[in-house]
């Protein structure tokens, strides 16, 4: 059995529940794989972990530049990926192409509910309504959204990149990297191309 496991730091259920959703969707697609994501409570018991198991920080722009960028400098061993404004622009990447620059932290909510068939006054955050996201994501609903994003970034202008670390830097919104980590994966793994759309 092929097994791959990361101790991971999130800071919303959105993003916990997704990555266990990823390794079911995962193990569903191919039994002899195994990957896990191990939760860490805090950034810095994170950071401040000996093991060998690779790292990965998960945290949102939230209109805080300050706040984004010492969490990010906080990381200097650890995978940092970010997710644009908020997680929700990821979210709808898996079901269509959406550009649009947000300007504030609820700026997706609506297109969410539209996009994954919820009530227009669903909470997204709640896990009920999570969960029925996520039951709406396959492995190929995963590839749209890592293509999606690339597009997005493939408009990016390179003197527009905004340096924390030598080895890190973000542009401004919509921007993410996330996709990155998963198309990775998705290749270490060999499903990546298993493509079907």
């Amino acid at each position: 059995m092929q097994k791959r496991e990361f101790r991971c730091f999130y800071e919303g259920l959105q993003e916990k529940l997704y990555f266990k959703h990823v390794s079911n969707v995962i193990r569903n697609v191919d039994k002899n794989i195994s990957v896990k994501f191990k939760e860490v409570g805090k950034l810095n018991s994170l950071e401040n972990s000996s093991t060998e198991v690779p790292k990965i920080a998960v945290f949102d722009y939230d209109l805080n530049k300050t706040e984004f960028e010492d969490k990010v400098k906080l990381c200097k061993e650890t995978k940092v990926l970010y997710s644009n404004l908020n997680f929700d622009l990821w979210l709808l990447l898996h079901k269509e192409k959406y550009t649009k620059n947000a300007q504030s932290n609820h700026a997706y909510i609506e297109k969410v509910r539209e996009v994954y068939k919820l009530p227009k006054t669903a909470d997204i955050k709640k896990k009920d309504n999570i969960e029925k996201i996520l039951e709406q994501i396959e492995l190929e609903d995963i590839k749209r959204a890592i293509n999606n994003a690339e597009e997005i970034m493939k408009g990016k202008l390179e003197e527009d990149r905004i340096f924390v670390r030598k080895n890190f830097s973000y542009f401004s919104n919509p921007s993410m990297n996330i996709n990155e980590f998963f198309k990775d994966l998705f290749k270490e793994l060999g499903i990546w191309q298993k493509r079907t759309w």
